[in-house]
Parts: structure tokens; C-alpha cells; sequence
């Protein structure tokens, strides 16, 4: 595939089927995800594959601890600065804007977006 051709079909997704993925696509994604580049080797990340029974425990530990603490545990290392600035707080705002429009939950309603955070 054409790098262009993977940029031009790249997608970002806010809404998921719960039908089941097959085994056979996870490990396909996973052995071209550990091809991908890095820098230095550094990524902070194991990663955990979860199905059938222990993902419904996950899911229902998950959902049980939600209601107290909405916005989860906190995150092992700082995805974003912690002091972003603009141009970059506005145009991550209105990225996040657009993502949820697609899926019908507008900025204001803080419910909906936790609702769909819960997901």
C-alpha cells in the first residue's frame, strides 16, 4: 500500500459494534503493529488481549468504578504536554468537537460525552 493510499483511508472511530473481532485479525494487527517505527525503542506499553469471559469481568469492574471516577485512574505517562498552548489547545478542542459530532453528542452535553467515554 501507498503511504498516501494509508493516510487517505485512515479513519478515527467513536462508535464500535460489539461483535466480536476474530482471533486471526487481532494477531494480524498486532504482528504489523510491532513493526511499526519508534523512537529509540522506548514505548511504554504491554499490551493485553482480552475475550469472551475475562473481558465481560473487565467490562463489569470497569463499569462498577466508572460512576466514582468518570474520568478513570490516570494515565501511566503524559499523552499530551501538560501545559498545551494554542494553536494546539484549539485545535485539539475542536478535533474532539468533530469526533463526537459524527456520533451525535455535541460539546455541552457532558453526560453524553461520558456516557460515550464509558463505552
Amino acid at each position: 500500500m501507498q503511504v498516501s493510499a494509508a493516510i487517505d483511508s485512515r479513519m478515527s472511530c467513536r462508535a464500535f459494534l460489539s461483535t466480536p473481532v476474530p482471533d486471526a485479525t487481532v494477531r494480524q494487527i498486532l504482528a504489523s503493529a510491532q513493526r511499526a517505527p519508534s523512537g529509540g525503542n522506548l514505548q511504554p506499553w504491554h499490551v493485553y488481549v482480552l475475550a469472551s469471559d475475562p473481558l465481560q469481568e473487565f467490562l463489569t469492574l470497569i463499569r462498577a468504578k466508572l460512576p466514582g471516577n468518570p474520568r478513570g485512574e490516570g494515565a501511566e505517562y503524559d499523552v499530551y504536554p501538560k501545559q498545551i498552548t494554542e494553536p494546539y489547545l484549539s485545535r485539539r478542542a475542536k478535533c474532539g468537537e468533530d469526533l463526537y459530532a459524527t456520533i451525535q453528542i455535541a460539546r455541552e452535553n457532558k453526560m453524553g460525552r461520558l456516557r460515550q467515554f464509558a463505552r
